[in-house]
């Protein structure tokens, strides 16, 4: 670990403060002084031809030079078109705008502007900048996802800002607009906030970053910021090439220690040049160069050296995303007023952590969090007694909100839609009802979490508790699964509604298995063998003969039936599959089975590994197999895929023509089928979750490659070469975390597709859901880490 990095540790309190940021790093810094070779100016104090206007609530004008914003934090009312019990509302947006004649901007790739923030005591100022195409593509899009931009301020300064507008659609572009939102008070916030904009300009930059598809810029190498694993395969990746040869050179010295011949391959989504240097196996800190262009430096070591630093910077972000608890610099006490009633009594629904940067709570992502924090401290116990006994104060955090929110009945408060800041004061109009459910699913989930907890802690205190709440929520899933099968949540924001049945028998198999382990009991066996039975049905496990006549299987269906293939575009899961056949063949429930069971996580397994070869030299997992009828399948169709009309199934086809066609009705998308919600790190890190396990469990490198290249791919190793972790590696860039503002190690949604595209679109514009930061992503990363690291 780099001795600057362990001091800002300290410093921090071992995370009781939130760890600084490092800009020195950030996109934003290193693109910030990209030379200019044009430029139209559209406001200053010499440039007031464009009449601005205002929209929405509070007050915006042309005032001494400057276009003015300004608002209180706070209204009396929810704005006209809100739901009226205030759920997922802020309190409006004060905007200024202005009419353009349809201009055409195809000239100009970058919008730069200067604004100054004067919010006294405000967590985190924060503008919107927004543009309206007209043209051949429209923006926004019909989802109203495309065209936002929202840039996270310093307070009391003149920022100067910038985005890149590349691939953004700006043919007849008829408007421009700048907006707050209006989120409430933090304790410490004063009652308004006033903004101010002193220049605003179209620029032609002349070193504009990659936006859009799989060849990287012509002047960058694209590698694993966190570098390489001393035996595994190691390449670097370029744009094609005059030069023949590469080095790798020694950090400290500036030796050169290896040099090779470049590559030129041809793959399935272009041709690159390989840096290929896998024979390399000394450990050390190095970087690559290619004639006179050079990498930043990495390293070549074991995973725990490579991935330690990302274990605290993970915690961080979970930290700083506490609900109901003070975090220094972040924000107070909050959401007080959130409240849960059932059968008389009431929960203030606050605690564990913000589900994502709306501030909004969701118990299953609090509680896989919690068992990511826990199975990590457990792993860390004797290597690091510092760090396990942070990680384990954070996961007691989130225990007791597991432990809050159980009305004790089977009857759980699982979610709130905030996206605010409340005022603390219980019975006026801002408290918000959280969601309070029975519902089988989430009771199984939780109760193999619990058990897996129990597991964990060794003569803690908590143990006799999650040992009971384990079988007492195990018994209400049981009963309620009795009286109604497969049911699902049913309000839509919840994060289990895309649930299959598939998912459903494989949590069911993986808690059955787990309460065996902890109790000994001979029923959770026989659960666990009568439900796996019915899960294997769900598996594709004759194959199907491919074009090219290989037989591809392993994967799994929603269902018995083999009527939709299970697929994640969002909330992603699919990690329960190989934990379930995982933990069957741990626990030896079924002897006579085992063989069988081993071999469908090979099955599965083999799958992953198909997968690679059309998202190669990227170390990206693919999202899977469409069949190309899917859409007429109604029900399902509608679980997976939230907020759409009509015009979805008719994009399904769409979307799937962008594919590969592998088979009579079979297609491999490289990105999930997707709509209004996209960005695909929680798919990778589930899926890459799967392959950790399972090549463990069959002491396969391979898959153990494939898992961490999932890490890699988010470090840096794709088309942008920008890290999509928080201070972690280099050209990380800001995020949408509107409420709390930027927080090391913070992770998006992730990378997302253009329109109906199969191909990475990662803009510079931050906006939900794709940027949105997403607490969940920090307990599936260390979840893959867990599997690095030996006890």
């Amino acid at each position: 670990m780099h001795k600057e990095f362990l001091e800002d540790i300290f410093k921090s309190g071992y995370i009781h403060r939130p760890l600084e940021l490092d800009e020195s790093r950030s996109f934003e810094q290193r693109h910030k002084d990209s030379h200019v070779s044009l430029e139209q100016v559209l406001f200053s104090p010499k440039h007031k031809d464009l009449k601005w206007k205002h929209r929405g609530r509070g007050q915006s004008l042309v005032n001494d030079n400057e276009l003015q914003l300004t608002a209180t934090h706070i209204y009396s009312s929810w704005p006209e078109g809100a739901p009226d019990d205030g759920d997922y509302t802020n309190y409006g947006q004060v905007t200024a705008y202005c009419h353009l004649d349809h201009v055409d901007m195809n000239q100009y790739n970058r919008i730069y502007f200067e604004v100054k923030a004067d919010c006294p005591g405000m967590v985190n100022p924060h503008m919107m900048l927004s543009i309206k195409n007209d043209g051949q593509i429209k923006v926004p899009d019909i989802y109203n996802r495309e065209g936002y931009h929202t840039i996270n301020l310093k307070n009391k300064e003149w920022n100067q800002c910038f985005v890149e507008i590349t691939d953004l659609p700006r043919d007849a572009v008829t408007e421009i607009a700048f907006t707050v939102l209006m989120n409430g008070k933090d304790r410490a916030t004063l009652d308004e906030m006033h903004f101010s904009i002193r220049y605003i300009a179209l620029q032609q930059v002349d070193s504009a970053s990659l936006s859009l598809g799989w060849q990287p810029l012509k002047n960058q190498i694209i590698y694993s910021h966190n570098g390489y694993q001393m035996t595994s395969h190691k390449i670097a990746i370029m744009n094609e090439t005059q030069e023949k040869t590469f080095q790798l050179i020694c950090q400290k010295n500036n030796h050169v220690i290896y040099e090779n011949k470049i590559q030129n391959i041809q793959t399935e989504i272009g041709t690159y040049a390989i840096l290929d240097f896998s024979e390399f196996e000394i450990c050390g800190d190095y970087y690559l160069q290619v004639g006179h262009l050079k990498s930043e430096v990495f390293p070549i070591d074991d995973y725990q050296e490579r991935w330690g630093e990302s274990i605290y910077r993970s915690l961080n972000f979970i930290f700083c995303e506490r609900c109901g608890c003070p975090v220094p610099d972040i924000h107070g006490s909050c959401h007080e007023d959130i409240l849960a009633t059932h059968n008389g009594q009431t929960i203030i629904f606050n605690g564990g952590w913000h589900d994502a940067g709306d501030v909004s709570q969701q118990l299953v992502q609090t509680a896989e969090v919690t068992l990511a924090l826990f199975e990590m401290s457990h792993k860390l116990k004797e290597q690091d007694k510092q760090l396990y006994l942070r990680l384990l104060e954070e996961a007691e955090w989130g225990f007791d909100f597991i432990l809050k929110t159980r009305f004790g009945d089977g009857y759980r408060a699982t979610s709130a839609g905030i996206t605010r800041w409340s005022d603390c004061l219980i019975g006026n109009m801002d408290d918000t009802v959280a969601r309070v459910h029975n519902n089988a699913y989430e009771n199984f989930l939780l109760a193999g979490i619990e058990g897996q907890i129990a597991l964990l802690l060794d003569n803690n205190r908590l143990q006799d508790k999650a040992i009971a709440i384990a079988q007492e929520d195990y018994t209400f899933a049981l009963e309620k699964f009795m009286q109604d099968g497969f049911k699902h949540e049913p309000i839509f924001w919840e994060h289990t509604y895309n649930m299959s049945e598939s998912l459903f028998l494989a949590t069911m198999v993986w808690s059955s298995c787990i309460l065996y382990r902890l109790t000994n009991e001979i029923n959770y066996a026989q659960n666990a063998k009568k439900w796996a039975d019915e899960l294997l049905k769900c598996q594709e496990c004759d194959g199907i003969e491919l074009f090219d006549k290989s037989v591809l299987k392993g994967f799994f269906y929603r269902d018995h039936t083999h009527q939709v293939i299970q697929h994640f575009n969002h909330q992603a899961r699919e990690h329960m599959y190989a934990k379930a056949l995982d933990m069957l063949v741990e626990t030896h429930i079924c002897d006579e089975m085992e063989e069988i069971y081993l071999q469908r996580m090979k099955d599965y397994g083999e799958y992953l590994k198909y997968l690679m070869r059309f998202t190669y030299p990227y170390p990206m997992i693919a999202s899977g197999v469409y069949l190309e009828d899917e859409y007429l399948d109604d029900e399902s169709f509608h679980r997976q895929h939230l907020l759409v009309g009509d015009e979805a199934k008719e994009s399904y086809l769409e979307q799937l023509k962008e594919a590969h066609h592998v088979a009579k009705n079979l297609y491999v998308k490289k990105f999930p089928v997707w709509f209004s919600f996209k960005g695909n790190n929680g798919i990778l890190l589930s899926m890459g979750k799967s392959a950790s396990l399972i090549g463990k469990r069959l002491n396969d490198n391979e898959l153990l490659e494939i898992a961490e290249g999932q890490l890699q791919w988010m470090v840096g190793m794709n088309p942008f070469g920008q890290s999509l972790v928080y201070g972690e590696g280099y050209d990380y860039a800001q995020q949408y975390s509107v409420q709390t503002g930027e927080m090391v190690g913070e992770m998006p949604v992730g990378v997302q597709t253009f329109e109906n595209g199969d191909e990475p679109y990662w803009p510079q514009f931050t906006n939900a859901t794709y940027k949105e930061v997403w607490v969940g992503l920090a307990g599936k990363w260390m979840d893959i880490l867990v599997d690095f690291y030996k006890k």
